[in-house]
């Protein structure tokens, strides 16, 4: 039988962003960008194609943050310079500085023209899992020792959870949707930390769950945005 888990409700104020594109910030991606394995390759993603679910019965999910500058960051992240230019360029025995096309790490201006912030408000009466909260990985330790096994980790924590292998965390959000058909709490969702920025709070919201209301559609993203600029700093960008 599952166990329930840890909880809480959203932000104080209920606030929270999002980048996205189009008129709607928080409209759920399309089906026609899904994965060969059925996801949209995102941290909380529904795993069930597998399962031969079909896709009317899954579930998309809406990746928000409390600040903007989480919303920033989880987005600007690929523009960072790649580890294999990282080596390159301690490798470079020169005195002159590089141009910084050449260098790398610039957020173009592309990405603010072709995205917009989106800013809402959650119901207060939502309740998420909670990622932070040490009891929830005592329970998904057990619920979920086949699927660690299967993957070959020795045990579930924070780094687990955080890591590039997205079928552990999928499966997560697995369980947290379907405890509400065992009879536990309906969760909107699951909050956790951003593997970028510890203190960067991110929410995964199950968008047939999500209950809110818009307080900006659709927000232009401008260069001297304070938290876009924090954000960049903090991951070593440059705003174009």
């Amino acid at each position: 039988m599952a166990r329930d888990l840890p909880s809480v409700g959203p932000p104080e104020g209920g606030l929270v962003y999002r980048v996205g594109r189009g008129e709607d910030a928080f409209a759920p991606p399309p089906w026609k960008y899904v994965f060969e394995d059925g996801t949209f390759n995102n941290r909380y993603d529904d795993p069930r194609a597998d399962r031969n679910v079909p896709e009317e019965e899954r579930f998309r999910v809406i990746y928000c943050a409390t600040r903007r500058a989480g919303a920033y960051g989880e987005t600007i992240a690929p523009y960072r310079k790649s580890l294999s230019l990282l080596a390159s360029l301690q490798e470079i025995d020169d005195d002159e500085p590089l141009d910084l096309e050449l260098e790398g790490g610039i957020v173009p201006k592309e990405f603010r023209s072709q995205r917009v912030l989106g800013t809402t408000r959650l119901s207060d009466g939502l309740r998420f899992a909670d990622i932070g909260n040490g009891e929830t990985y005592t329970v998904l330790r057990t619920e979920l020792a086949q699927w660690l096994v299967k993957l070959g980790l020795e045990d579930l924590d924070l780094s687990a959870i955080t890591s590039s292998q997205r079928r552990l965390s999928q499966e997560v959000a697995r369980y947290v949707y379907e405890l509400a058909d065992e009879g536990y709490t309906f969760f909107a969702g699951i909050r956790y930390p951003s593997r970028l920025n510890i203190e960067w709070e991110l929410w995964a919201i199950f968008c047939d769950r999500m209950e809110h209301s818009l307080e900006e559609v659709a927000g232009v993203i401008a260069e001297d945005d304070l938290e876009l600029q924090e954000a960049a700093k903090v991951l070593g960008v440059r705003i174009e």
